[in-house]
């Protein structure tokens, strides 16, 4: 139940009267750029095992692993960088516990973590899952059933794909919280029953994109930074979820399961819900995790187009289709992101000694098209 190996998922809607930290365009024109050439359906991995560590390092080099079973934790994922590149908030599943919580982690000047920062920013007694920093650098986001652990969702019991191995729960206990930077005084944002979480600000932090359950459907919505004036942005049938802003703040990636259940694509929409587009082509693979580069361009994700047992980070130019792979690895690769800065590539990967996911950053190099 994240964005992650679990991936984890009112009201009429209301156009924005500013689509993030300046005035909305006066007209909202369709974007007609040509859909991106994906792969509709699953395709063999044709690069030799020998030549990955090769082809990884033409876009990603200086691979370390941030997190580790010796802080203790089973497995983390999902990780999101402060505004200042200095810390990293992600989620993880502690030893003893079933649940996932927040943590932070700072950061040497290197991209290597500091094993002793490490620190659990959730209050406990709950799951909790999809973490951000807010843009100023003053507190934290994130959802948690903390405050309802047992609450059940009169609309969804969750997610799944292909006979229950991919699943995650979508509890109507889950909602939106705030907190300072060290997980003091958290705020809750969201109390309607059933599921608000995938969430992240916009980048002048005034508002919250979040995916909901609140109208019988998983859909996108929007609101205010304090919780005030949702607004829905997408209403289509099926699951649509894992949102994020672009850097302009005027449009959202997420992900959908629009013609299929169990199969995912990516869409891009504008953040007052017109113009709609979608950038992955149908067909019996997960495609999820979308995230921004900080040119507004491009983007990573995870797909499965090589096997469902086999992950791995894509890249793409939006207005081209373009695409371009990143990861070579065995198991998982995916919930990749960029630093704000564009030079590092962070993301969950299974490709460490355990064989569990843990929290990756490489060093990255935009190629040429992107």
């Amino acid at each position: 139940m994240i964005r992650l190996l679990s991936i984890a998922v009112l009201l009429a809607i209301t156009v924005l009267s500013s689509t993030a930290c300046g005035p909305a365009p006066t007209k909202l024109v369709e974007d007609t750029t040509p859909e991106a050439d994906s792969p509709a359906a699953l395709v063999a991995d044709t690069t030799p095992k020998a030549d990955w560590p090769a082809a990884e390092a033409a876009i990603i080099s200086n691979v370390r692993q941030l997190t580790t079973q010796d802080m203790g934790i089973v497995k983390g994922g999902e990780a999101y960088f402060s505004p200042d590149m200095k810390t990293v908030i992600f989620q993880a599943w502690p030893k003893g516990q079933t649940e996932y919580q927040m943590y932070t982690i700072r950061l040497n000047d290197d991209g290597t973590s500091v094993p002793d920062s490490i620190k659990m920013v959730s209050p406990g007694g709950g799951a909790c899952t999809c973490g951000f920093f807010k843009p100023d650098g003053t507190g934290i986001l994130y959802g948690s059933t903390y405050l309802n652990p047992d609450m059940p969702n009169p609309y969804s019991a969750g997610y799944k794909r292909e006979e229950g191995r991919y699943k995650w729960d979508m509890p109507g206990g889950m909602d939106i919280m705030t907190a300072n930077l060290d997980g003091s005084n958290p705020r809750q944002l969201t109390d309607i029953q059933g599921y608000d979480a995938e969430c992240a600000y916009s980048p002048c932090g005034k508002f919250i994109v979040f995916s909901s359950d609140r109208g019988g459907n998983p859909d996108i919505y929007i609101m205010d930074a304090d919780g005030s004036n949702v607004r829905q942005v997408t209403k289509a049938a099926g699951y649509d979820g894992g949102p994020f802003f672009s850097p302009d703040g005027k449009r959202v990636i997420l992900r959908g399961d629009r013609h299929e259940n169990n199969y995912l694509q990516l869409f891009v929409i504008n953040a007052d819900g017109t113009g709609e587009r979608q950038l992955t082509a149908h067909g019996p693979v997960v495609n999820w995790a979308p995230f921004w580069h900080p040119n507004g361009k491009s983007i990573v994700w995870a797909t499965s187009v090589h096997g469902h047992r086999n992950y791995e980070v894509y890249l793409m130019n939006i207005e081209t289709g373009k695409t371009r792979r990143v990861t070579h690895s065995k198991r998982f690769d995916g919930l990749p992101v960029f630093s704000p800065d564009g030079k590092y590539l962070m993301w969950t990967s299974q490709r460490g000694p355990s064989g569990m996911s843990q929290v990756f950053l490489a060093d990255f190099h935009l190629p040429d098209g992107f």
